[in-house]
This record gives C-alpha cells, structure tokens and sequence, in this order.
C-alpha cells in the first residue's frame, strides 16, 4: 500500500517511518489524521492535526530525508521520551527535526506558529521564520498568512513536547492553519519553499558549526 493510502485511513493507528538518503534532518508529524477525521483515540491528545501527514511526506521527499508520521495514534508520541516515535527520532542521530502541526484558529495569535521550544533557542525559531517569510513573499496566495517564531510572542510554544525540548537537535514545531494544510494549492507550494529554506538552514548551521 502506498504511503499516500495509509494516510488517508481513519481506521488503524499506524506509525510510518520512511528513511532516505540525507541523515541530518528529519520531518515529522505526531498527530496526523485524514481530512475529516478532527479526534485521535488518545486521552491526553484528542484533536487530530488534520491533513499534516501529507505536508511532512512531501517535505520529506523534497529534501530526501528521514519522515516519522503518526498516523490516528492512540499515543501523545511527541511528549513521551520513551514512544516509539521519539526513540525512532533518537536513533537516526538527526541535526535537525521538523514536526509539522495544525492548530484552530482560535489560540494561535498569528497564521503560521514557529518555536524552537524555549526562549534559549528563539535565534533558531525566528531565522526560520523569517527565512520563511521571505521565501514566500513573491507567492500571491501565500501572502496572507503572518508568520511569527519569537518565543515571547507565539501561543504554541511546544514547551511540553519531549522531541522539542530536546538537547539532541535543533528542533523546529510548526503550527499550521486549516486554511492552509487543507488546500494542495496553497500547502505544495507552502511546503515547497519551507524545505528550500530548512536546507539552507542546515548548510547555514554546518558552516558555522552551530549547535542546539
């Protein structure tokens, strides 16, 4: 079955893990459901980030890199140190991690949500951002999202999530829009430029020697 197929079942909770050629970054996403399918059969994390599972595959196959997809996960995998999800994370030894989320409309205090995970490494979150913003300027129907990674003023900050968190890598949780995820004319080209600049980010971060 292709991944495409699993991704659009509601029934079963999958967890697909893909590997490509370049090892330094992975792109993720702990809480992906179908379009249409808004709950996970998890406690602790009942609304399902529709349709990310889509965007982190085809980010994933943009830059050629390792993908983790929680698929209807009966689990919070992101939060738990010891989930196969996080340890699978673990062990490719990543530089960079990409975890794609979906958030409402009515927390977030702007369109596209960016955090590293703490104030420490807002440098981190707000590059990205402002990278992305700029990739995405010249593209009309992108425009109107306003993207924000300062720490101080987003209200995903991802302080709970374990992969986030983390000291292993630098991490990058993403918050999208419905508007966004849920349109393949607006999220491929979305996507196509977010993985134009991660790869940059990664080359930026070799050169320098930087480290989470």
């Amino acid at each position: 079955m292709r991944t495409e197929d699993i991704l659009e079942c509601n029934q079963k909770s999958i967890l697909i893990v893909e590997k490509r050629s370049l090892k330094e970054i992975v792109v993720a996403a702990p809480h992906h459901a179908p379009l249409g399918t808004s709950e996970l059969p998890c406690d602790s994390h009942r609304v399902a980030d529709e349709n990310v599972g889509f965007l982190a595959l085809y980010i994933a196959k943009l830059i050629n890199c390792n993908s983790i997809i929680a698929c209807n996960y009966f689990i919070d995998p992101n939060k738990l140190e010891n989930s196969d999800y996080f340890q699978r994370i673990k062990s490719w030894h990543p530089k960079i991690l990409v975890e794609i989320h979906g958030h409402g409309g009515k927390k977030a205090k702007y369109d596209i949500e960016i955090s590293s995970g703490s104030l420490d490494r807002n440098r981190f979150s707000t590059s990205l951002a402002e990278k992305l913003k700029a990739n995405v300027s010249n593209l009309i129907p992108l425009q109107k999202f306003v993207i924000s990674g300062d720490f101080s003023e987003i209200y995903f900050k991802a302080e709970r999530s374990k992969t986030i968190t983390s000291n292993d890598w630098i991490a990058f949780h993403i918050e999208l829009p419905m508007s966004l995820r849920s349109e393949k004319s607006l999220y491929l080209p979305f996507c196509e430029k977010l993985s134009e600049v991660v790869k940059e980010m990664l080359l930026d971060y070799e050169k320098e020697g930087k480290q989470p």
